[in-house]
């Protein structure tokens, strides 16, 4: 071979060498890295550990899509805990979790907590099924009756029987929609015709458990619930429509907190809870997604 040509056939070897290396780095990429969707329109696949908490309204969605999410990347795991909202607000501010979801919005001094809006939960006011006559209450009703000011149901239209009050703690997102957005104010109501409990589904079970018990819940668990029924609030249902133009009042943006921006795994997560498979999810649990949300309804929400 002549002189002339060797040069150029030597430099294209080495062109070819160094983009085969290049190649093969690009396949080594750790945990923090994302590679391509796992197929077409699913998520982006991201290895490592993610630790969620807060909301127990919101926890089922996250959990679903989280599990489907890990079917189909494998490296990456998930965990989804409780605790309420405040607690996943703090978790998330501590540090101790990477995602806190919350049915209310950050507080005062967490400015470093980046917000991420998934879905929007319905929440309703449910009755222990053997209260009859009772199928709506005013927000003037609800107000005296969280505030012991009404304890029979014969006062609001129903039989003789003494109202038991079931709330949440004040962690709670649920209850902290309820007094904004429903008693625009705190609950007052104690004594022995009170009970507190910690989860959504415990809310549910006592209220259907309890004779003249009244209480608040995510309505998605709220399908399948025996010994309650839901009620409307100032003659309006909790559904999609009526939640979606805000005629309806009790129902909260859902939130997905990071401290500062969301890591690549946080983010391939959220990015999964907002996408078809996402919305899907959402409807299919009694959330409205957040694609189908009115902006202004969204935006009368802001706090």
């Amino acid at each position: 071979m002549s002189k002339r040509w060797r040069m150029p056939l030597i430099l294209t070897a080495l062109m070819a060498i160094s983009i085969f290396i290049s190649a093969c780095g690009g396949d080594t990429t750790t945990g923090a890295n994302p590679t391509a969707p796992a197929s077409p329109g699913g998520p982006t696949c991201v290895q490592g550990n993610l630790t969620a908490s807060g909301s127990t309204a919101l926890a089922p969605l996250v959990k679903a899509v989280a599990d489907d999410y890990q079917k189909k990347c494998s490296g990456a795991t998930i965990t989804v805990n409780l605790g309420g909202s405040s607690t996943g607000l703090s978790n998330v501010e501590a540090g101790s979790s990477d995602i806190g979801n919350s049915d209310v919005f950050k507080k005062a001094g967490q400015d470093d907590l980046v917000d991420h809006q998934v879905a929007v939960v319905i929440f309703g006011v449910i009755i222990n099924s053997n209260i009859s006559g009772v199928t709506n209450l005013t927000t003037a009703q609800l107000k005296d009756i969280y505030s012991g000011k009404v304890t029979n149901w014969k006062e609001v239209g129903g039989p003789d029987k003494k109202i038991v009050v079931v709330s949440r703690p004040t962690s709670s997102g649920t209850r902290a929609t309820f007094q904004n957005y429903i008693l625009g104010g705190p609950e007052s109501i104690s004594g022995p015709q009170s009970l507190t409990t910690d989860t959504t589904s415990t809310v549910i079970q006592n209220v259907g458990q309890n004779d003249g018990a009244i209480g608040y819940a995510a309505t998605g668990p709220l399908k399948n619930a025996q010994g309650v029924t839901t009620i409307s609030i100032d003659g309006k249902a909790p559904t999609e429509d009526t939640v979606k133009n805000n005629t309806y009042k009790f129902w909260a943006p859902e939130h997905m907190y990071t401290k500062g921006q969301p890591s690549a795994l946080a983010k391939a997560l959220i990015d999964y809870m907002t996408s078809d498979f996402g919305a899907q999810q959402a409807r299919a649990q009694n959330f409205v997604s957040i694609k189908d949300m009115d902006p202004a309804a969204l935006q009368a929400r802001t706090k």
